[in-house]
C-alpha cells in the first residue's frame, strides 16, 4: 500500500463503525496499477479479497477521467458476483496533480430496509427519501442504472463482459467472427480493461489467437476513433 494512503485507513475503520456491519468500506491504491488495488476493506460484504482488482466502474471513471470534474460520485448501484445489488458511493483521493491515485468506496447492502419500505410503502415515505438520497438536487450523484460489477480476479471481470457481450455463448462450441472479436476488444478498450497487464493474453486465450492478432485488433479500433 502507498505510504500516502495509509493515512485514509483510520477514516475507514470509523465509517465501517459508524456505518455499520450492513455497509462495506474499501480503500483502492492506484499507484501501482488495476490490477490488485483493493489493499483495505472492513465489513466485507462483496467476498473480495485483498489484492482484488478495480472494477469495471473504476475503470469507466479512469478512462473518462469523471473525478477531474468531481470529488465523489454518489448513489449508483453494484452488484457483487454472487449476484447481491448493493447502494454505493465513492470518494476520489487525488494527487497534487489531480490525477486519480485512490479511491473510498462505500457499498451498502439496504434490502432489509427495503422489504421494509415495500410493507410500510404508504405510510413511511421518510425512509424512501433516507433510503435512496435526494439524487435529483445532487449534481455528483451517478444515474441509477449505471451498475458496478465486484470481481475477484481480472480473469473473472474479462470473463464476464465477453460473456455479456457475446449474450452467453460458449466460446468452446461457438466460434467468433472476426467483426465479432473486434467489435469485442473495442467495448474491451472503451470500459479501460486494457489497463490490465495480461488483459492482452487473457483475450488472446479466449478467442484462442495469438496476442499479435489482438494488438493488431486493438490498434484498428483505435485507428478508427
Amino acid at each position: 500500500m502507498n505510504k500516502d494512503l495509509k493515512i485514509y485507513i483510520p477514516l475507514i475503520n470509523f465509517l465501517a463503525t459508524v456505518l455499520g456491519k450492513d455497509t462495506e468500506v474499501v480503500l483502492q491504491d492506484f499507484t501501482n496499477g488495476f490490477d490488485h488495488s483493493l489493499v483495505y476493506i472492513k465489513n466485507n460484504l462483496s467476498n473480495r479479497e485483498i489484492g482484488s482488482p478495480a472494477t469495471d466502474f473504476v475503470l469507466d471513471i479512469v478512462r473518462n477521467k469523471i473525478y477531474i470534474e468531481s470529488d465523489y460520485l454518489v448513489n449508483y448501484r453494484s452488484r457483487t458476483h454472487s449476484g447481491k445489488n448493493l447502494y454505493s458511493s465513492s470518494y476520489f483521493i487525488k494527487d497534487e496533480l489531480n490525477e486519480l491515485v485512490g479511491m473510498i468506496c462505500i457499498n451498502s447492502d439496504k434490502s432489509k430496509m427495503i422489504s421494509l419500505k415495500k410493507l410500510f410503502e404508504s405510510g413511511i415515505s421518510i425512509i424512501d427519501e433516507n433510503l435512496l438520497g435526494d439524487g435529483d438536487n445532487d449534481k455528483t450523484s451517478a444515474d441509477e442504472t449505471i451498475v458496478e460489477n465486484f470481481n475477484h480476479s481480472v480473469d473473472s471481470l474479462i470473463d464476464d463482459l465477453i460473456f455479456k457481450e457475446t449474450n452467453g455463448k460458449d466460446l468452446s462450441q461457438y466460434k467468433l467472427s472476426k467483426s465479432e472479436k473486434i467489435s469485442i476488444v473495442q467495448v474491451l478498450d472503451t470500459k479501460g480493461f486494457f489497463e490490465f497487464k495480461d488483459s492482452i493474453s487473457k483475450v488472446a486465450s479466449i478467442f484462442q489467437m495469438s496476442e499479435v492478432s489482438i494488438y493488431k485488433y486493438l490498434q484498428e479500433v483505435r485507428k478508427g476513433e
